[in-house]
């Protein structure tokens, strides 16, 4: 079993691509770690963000929509860090790719995020490849 880890930053309030479609859909990756952070230098610095399978998911949490898999959010002072939340759904394989989005509690909205995704592959046979890409469709959606 091969894992790959995803890090880096995005501005709060827009969406960033995370690429893990490699062109094989009987390749597919398992979220197993979810973990953002603020900058520490800003008091009162609580972020959050979520994981998505769809651009267009609500940036808003939403776990009953199938496009999001994970949830994460860290409150971070100059002087102490709680301990962050983070919350990924078992049953997901990622196929094509993964978004990520998210805010920045007392910022004015150009504050960065910092996000840390670990994932593993797994193979997969048609079916399971048909089940993950019907499931990555939320419920309601009419596209």
């Amino acid at each position: 079993m091969k894992t790959r880890s995803l890090r880096g930053q995005f501005v709060e309030g827009t969406v960033k691509r995370l690429v893990v479609d490699d062109g094989r859909l009987n390749v597919g990756y398992k979220v197993t770690s979810f973990v953002v952070a603020g900058e520490p230098a800003v008091a009162g610095n609580d972020c959050w963000a979520t994981l998505c399978l769809d651009y267009d998911a609500p940036q808003n949490w939403d776990w009953g929509d199938n496009r999001q898999i994970g949830w994460a959010a860290t409150h971070i002072t100059a002087s102490s860090l709680d301990a962050p939340f983070t919350v990924v759904d078992p049953d997901h394989i990622v196929v094509r790719d993964l978004y990520i989005q998210g805010r920045v509690g007392a910022s004015g909205g150009t504050s960065t995020i910092n996000y840390l995704i670990t994932l593993e592959q797994v193979e997969l046979s048609d079916d399971e490849v048909v089940l993950a890409l019907i499931k990555e469709r939320s419920q309601d959606d009419w596209r």
